[in-house]
């Protein structure tokens, strides 16, 4: 079975520094694009995300047609899009997350809109109240890697999980973590925390965990972008491949030499202990950083440092996405 990270539009009501979306024209997938994939390849589970999925024309013909089928959902936004949507169709969804880069209202506004805060904050009430199981959605960057601790606790106090991306230049490096930010990080996370799910592969790497053979990307699991681009990972800079391509190669898509790409393993990491774990890092960011035949900037073998987390384990379920793309997903401890 096939997990689909799915942005149906590229629009989206705040403008964001860090956001990875294309920029520019707007563009939208429609309800025949949707059943192509679903026509084509054996789907398991969709999630929502890049743009506000709302804004596009056909979001609740779309979703009616998922549920319909089955087919599980979970959708990432900025509060608008749950808004935008009625009860009945908000409870197709799995889960929902909110994407929160700060932990405190000001900021918050400062770096998404003002009024962010407060739309979040009503939104997750109203999801809490319909039963769903709700997270808050951090991308770890150098301006706010010192909050992830206050993060999971403001998860924690809303009966939330916290997953958190690192941040990925698409667009621009200003957000980018140095090496000891990035481990700093981590550690205080894991020490606010329990983890519920680790598929960053450096940190389950250093971490111990079991279970992970390199990035989770391009391994069953497929991006399609508003598009109508078909990517092993959401910031993968680029791809020939289009929705079109299904018809023709279905599951096959999978042995592309685009998708195989994600799972290149650089020499340096081939006689490494860790290599099976984490496959020599993220490739999406080597990729992006001009640098696929190198270990993971942040590999501390690589750099020839020392670095050990310790973790505590969660006895949470595994929300959708935790296997299908590298993040990590933790539930935090509440202030006391």
């Amino acid at each position: 079975m096939v997990s689909v990270g799915i942005g149906l539009t590229n629009d989206c009501n705040l403008r964001c520094e860090h956001c990875y979306r294309p920029q520019g024209r707007i563009q939208n997938l429609s309800l025949a694009d949707v059943q192509k994939v679903c026509e084509n390849l054996p789907v398991d589970s969709i999630g929502f995300g890049t743009g506000e999925n709302g804004l596009n024309p056909d979001y609740f013909t779309i979703l009616d047609y998922l549920n319909e089928h089955r087919i599980r959902m979970t959708l990432a936004s900025n509060g608008l899009t749950l808004s935008m949507t009625p009860d009945e169709q908000l409870q197709y969804f799995s889960d929902v997350e909110f994407s929160v880069d700060f932990p405190d209202r000001q900021r918050q506004d400062e770096f998404r809109g003002d009024g962010n805060w407060q739309t979040v904050m009503d939104s997750i009430r109203r999801c809490r109240k319909l039963g769903l199981r709700v997270s808050i959605l951090a991308v770890l960057m150098n301006v706010n890697y010192l909050d992830l601790g206050r993060l999971a606790r403001l998860a924690a106090s809303m009966d939330a999980d916290l997953r958190v991306n690192v941040y990925q230049p698409m667009h621009t490096t200003r957000f980018m973590l140095t090496f000891d930010q990035y481990w700093e990080a981590f550690e205080i996370l894991f020490e606010q925390s329990e983890v519920i799910s680790v598929t960053e592969p450096l940190v389950n790497a250093m971490m111990g965990f079991d279970g992970l053979q390199g990035t989770p990307c391009g391994n069953g699991s497929i991006r399609v972008t508003p598009d109508r681009r078909l990517k092993p990972c959401v910031y993968w800079p680029d791809s020939q491949l289009t929705i079109n391509d299904l018809a023709e190669q279905k599951e096959r898509i999978f042995e592309s030499p685009l998708f195989r790409q994600t799972h290149f393993v650089p020499q340096f990491c081939r006689q490494c202990t860790h290599v099976a774990v984490c496959g020599g890092g993220c490739a999406a960011r080597r990729r992006l950083r001009g640098h696929l035949e190198l270990p993971d900037e942040y590999c501390p073998i690589y750099r020839g440092r020392d670095v050990r987390l310790n973790g505590r384990s969660s006895a949470a379920q595994k929300p959708l996405r935790s296997g299908s793309i590298c993040t990590t997903i933790v539930r935090g401890t509440r202030a006391q």
